[in-house]
This record gives C-alpha cells, structure tokens and sequence, in this order.
C-alpha cells in the first residue's frame, strides 16, 4: 500500500470510490466480546472517502488500548485498506474484503496474511460473529450493535 497517493493528485476521483459501500453496515457503536472486548465506532467521514473507527479495547493480554483507523479504496493494490494508530505506537495496515454471500474478511497487512479476521454480518444487521486467527492462536469475537 502506498504511504500516499500524492503523484495522482490531478486525478483524485470526486466521489467516494463504489466498494467503500460494502463497509457500510458497519457505520455505528458496537460492543465487542470475546477475544478483545470493547467498543468500536464507525462513521464514513472525509467526503465519504474514509470509514473511520474509533475503538477501545482490552487485548487479550489484558492490556487496554484505544485507537482510530481509516479505511478506504487503495488504487495501487485495488483493495480497501486502512492504517490503524494505537495509543501504543501501532501504525498496522489492515486489508477489507465482502464476499458476494456476506463473509467478511480482514487481514493483516496484505489479503491472504495467516493473520486475519473473518466472520458473518447477521441478517438483521445488529451483529458480527467470528474469529481472529494468527499462526499458534487466536480468539472468538461478536460484535453487538448498541445504537
């Protein structure tokens, strides 16, 4: 992912990039339990170029951190990617993906890492189930919609 997209200044589109749409289930608060519990907020913001979170939560470590990230269309890997800064110094790029059948899926760093998130968007839309799994571990997460 490029750091920026500055060389493409004179071309920057006016309006949001289309695929950002599939992230758009996710605009509101949410209670995370599991794994990494929390609260996460999500609105689209920027022109509707970004969807930007907002989150607190308790690692599983037990340690506690609180965060903002961004999301949007990254030209160069033709995918939704996002920088996500930490109160701890974390600066992670993450990759988004929907499937045709409602599977979600996040990766750490680029699409096809062994550390990812994936899980379904419930039909009433008010909650997320589903896993994060890295190389020797990982947890079970849902989100509730609170708002």
């Amino acid at each position: 992912m490029a750091d920026n997209n500055n060389g493409r200044a004179a071309e920057l589109p006016l309006t949001p990039h289309p695929r950002l749409r599939q992230l758009e289930h996710l605009v509101g608060t949410w209670r995370n339990d599991g794994g990494a519990p929390g609260t996460s907020t999500f609105r689209m913001g920027l022109g509707g170029h970004y969807l930007i979170q907002e989150f607190e939560t308790t690692t599983p470590r037990g340690r506690r951190l609180s965060g903002i990230e961004y999301v949007t269309w990254d030209q160069d890997t033709q995918t939704l990617r996002s920088h996500l800064m930490a109160d701890d110094g974390s600066n992670f790029t993450y990759t988004y993906q929907v499937d045709d059948d409602g599977t979600c899926w996040t990766w750490f760093g680029d699409k096809g890492s062994t550390n990812f998130f994936t899980g379904r968007l419930s039909l009433d839309g008010k909650t997320i189930a589903g896993r994060w799994q890295w190389p020797g571990g990982g947890f079970d997460t849902v989100s509730t919609r609170v708002d």
